[in-house]
C-alpha cells in the first residue's frame, strides 16, 4: 500500500476513533452575537447552534440489560441518518461525527455546541415481548427544551411506518409547511432487514472483529432477496473496506465494482452505490472524469450528503479545479466537524489552491483538536517552507509525532535550508526504509531539489504502482520544477489530466 493512500486510510482511522466530550478537545466554535431588548447592547457571545434547519442524529440506545443485539438499536439510527439526510431542505450532520456520542451522560446542549446544529434526534429502540418499541425525541438546542417526542409500538414490520411517521414530525417541527415532500422508507421483508442490519453492524465493527460475520449477514440478505440494493452497496462497502486495508485477495476491488453495477441495474437513483463506484473510477481506475461525473449524480439525488460533497470535491481535486473542489469539501467539513480526516484534507486543497495562510489555519484547528494527528505538523511545514520560511518549517517538522512525516517534512526543510549533507543522510534513510511505499514522496522531494531525472523516475514508479499520492499531481508546487520537461506534459497526457492549472 502506497504511502499517501495509507495515509488517508489511517487518518480516517484515528479521526474514527476520537471521541470530543471534554472541553479540551472543542472545536472552535463561532460566537452567536445576542443583543440585550433593553439596553441593545451586545451579550457575551452565544455558543453557534447554526441554522435553524440544522440537525444532528445520535444514536439511538438499545436494551440496558444487553438482552437484545446491539445491531437493532445501531442499525435503527443508520436508517434514520439515510433518511433524513435525503429529506429536502435539511441540514444534517454527517453520522462520523454525530455518532461519537455515545455517552448518556454527556448533555444534549453540549452536544449541540459540539455538532454546531440547532436540533437532536435521539431515542431507543426496545425489542419488547416478540415486538418494537421506539421511543423518538427532537431536542431544540436553542430553545434548549425538547420539540417533540413520541412513542410507537408494533411488530418489526411497523419499523419502516415508524420511520416514515418520525421523519414527517421531525419536518413538521424544523420547518412547518415548507416542505412538500421528502423520502420515505421502503419496507422490506424482515427476515431480510434483520439480515441486512447485522451485516451493517458488523461491517462497522470490522475494524476491530474481523469481515467475515458481516459478509455472511450481507450475503444472507442477498440470497433472500437479490434485488435488495441495500444490501448489496454494503456489501461492496465491506469489500473496498476490506481491501484498502490489505486484507483478502486482489480480486475484492472488482468484486465491489460488479455489485454496485448489479445495485444500480436494480435502483439507478440509489446515492450510496453511485458514491462508492465515484470512489473506485478515482482511486483504482484513474478515471477522473466519470469519477466527477457519477459523484454529481449521487449529488443530485441526495444534495446535502456531505460523504457525497466530499467524493465529488476529490474528483475535482484531481481535475485542478480546486475552487469548485474546496466549495464542496467546506460544506462538507461543516457538516462533518468533528472528522478531523476531512479538516485535514482541506488543508492540502487550500494549499494546492495558494491559500496558504488559511491552510496553515486549518491544520491548527487539526492540532488543536488533537495534538497527535499524523501529518498536521509535517503539512504546515510543507506550507510554510513555500511561504519561505524554511527555519520555522523545521521547527514544525521536529514537533511532528508520526515518524514517517516528521522525517519526510525535515527532508524538505534541510533542502531549503541548503543543509545537504543532513538532507541527503535522511532521504537515502527514507529511501531505504519507506521507498517500496512511498514513491510519490520520494518524487517530490527529488523534484523539489532538482534531481529532474530520478524525480521523474520515482514518478514513474508511483505510476505503476498505482500511489494515491499521483491523484493529486496537478497543482503540486513541489513538483513545480518539472513542468518545463516533456516528460512532464507527457505524464498528464498518460493520466488523462489537464496541463493549464497554475501551481
Amino acid at each position: 500500500m502506497q504511502k499517501r493512500g495509507f495515509l488517508w486510510f489511517i487518518l480516517f482511522v484515528v479521526a474514527a476513533l476520537v471521541f470530543f466530550s471534554s472541553d479540551q478537545f472543542a472545536p472552535h466554535l463561532k460566537p452567536e452575537v445576542v443583543s440585550d431588548s433593553k439596553t441593545g447592547k451586545p451579550e457575551r457571545p452565544q455558543t453557534y447552534l447554526g441554522p435553524s434547519n440544522s440537525l444532528a442524529v445520535l444514536s439511538f440506545t438499545g436494551d440496558p440489560s444487553g438482552l437484545t443485539p446491539a445491531f437493532w438499536a445501531a442499525g435503527f439510527s443508520d436508517e434514520m441518518y439515510r433518511l433524513v439526510i435525503r429529506a429536502p431542505g435539511l441540514q444534517v450532520t454527517s453520522r462520523n461525527s454525530s455518532f461519537f456520542f455515545q455517552d448518556p451522560s454527556v448533555s444534549l446542549n453540549l452536544i449541540a455546541g459540539r455538532l454546531q446544529v440547532r436540533y437532536l434526534l435521539s431515542g431507543q429502540f426496545l425489542i419488547v415481548d416478540g415486538g418494537v418499541q421506539v421511543v423518538a425525541r427532537l431536542f431544540d438546542a436553542r430553545a434548549r427544551k425538547e420539540a417533540w417526542s413520541d412513542t410507537f409500538e408494533g411488530s418489526l414490520d411497523d419499523v419502516f411506518t415508524m420511520q416514515n411517521e418520525i421523519l414527517a414530525a421531525i419536518m413538521d417541527a424544523v420547518a412547518p409547511g415548507k416542505y412538500e415532500s421528502f423520502p420515505r422508507t421502503i419496507p422490506v421483508n424482515t427476515q431480510v432487514w434483520t439480515a441486512y442490519l447485522q451485516g451493517s453492524y458488523g461491517r462497522s465493527q470490522a475494524a476491530t472483529v474481523g469481515y467475515e460475520d458481516a459478509e455472511k449477514a450481507f450475503v444472507s440478505a442477498l440470497d433472500m432477496q437479490p434485488d435488495f440494493t441495500a444490501a448489496r452497496v454494503g456489501l461492496a462497502g465491506l469489500w473496498l473496506e476490506k481491501s484498502a486495508r490489505g486484507d483478502g485477495d486482489s480480486g475484492l476491488v472488482e468484486d465491489a465494482r460488479e455489485a454496485l453495477e448489479t445495485a444500480l441495474r436494480y435502483q439507478p437513483e440509489q446515492p450510496e452505490a453511485l458514491g462508492l463506484l465515484s470512489y473506485i473510477q478515482r482511486n483504482i481506475d484513474w478515471n477522473w472524469t466519470d469519477a466527477l461525473e457519477t459523484a454529481g449524480q449521487a449529488i443530485q439525488l441526495s444534495p446535502g450528503d456531505p460523504e457525497l460533497m466530499n467524493t465529488a470535491s476529490l474528483a475535482l481535486f484531481s481535475l485542478g479545479q480546486f475552487e469548485e473542489a474546496e466549495d464542496l469539501l467546506s460544506a462538507s467539513v461543516e457538516q462533518d466537524p468533528l472528522n478531523l480526516a476531512r479538516r485535514f484534507q482541506l488543508g492540502l486543497l487550500l494549499e494546492f489552491a495558494g491559500k496558504y495562510d488559511e491552510s496553515l489555519k486549518n491544520y491548527r484547528q487539526v492540532i488543536n483538536l488533537n495534538p497527535d494527528f499524523p501529518g498536521a505538523r509535517a503539512y504546515r511545514a510543507r506550507v510554510k517552507i513555500i511561504q519561505d520560511k524554511p527555519e520555522s518549517a523545521l521547527k514544525e517538522s521536529e514537533q511532528e509525532v508520526d515518524p514517517f512525516w516528521r522525517r519526510y517534512s525535515r527532508i524538505l526543510a534541510l533542502s531549503a535550508l541548503e543543509r545537504e549533507a543532513e538532507a541527503r543522510l535522511l532521504l537515502d534513510r527514507m529511501i531505504q526504509d519507506d521507498g517500496d511505499r512511498s514513491a510519490f514522496q520520494v518524487a517530490e522531494i527529488l523534484a523539489f531539489r532538482g534531481e529532474i531525472d530520478q524525480a521523474f523516475a520515482w514518478l514513474q514508479r508511483a505510476y505503476d504502482q498505482k500511489d494515491g499520492g499521483m491523484s493529486e499531481v496537478v497543482g503540486d508546487w513541489y513538483l513545480q520544477n518539472l513542468h518545463g520537461d516533456p516528460r512532464w506534459g507527457a505524464l498528464l497526457d498518460r493520466m488523462h489530466l489537464p496541463s493549464g492549472v497554475k501551481s
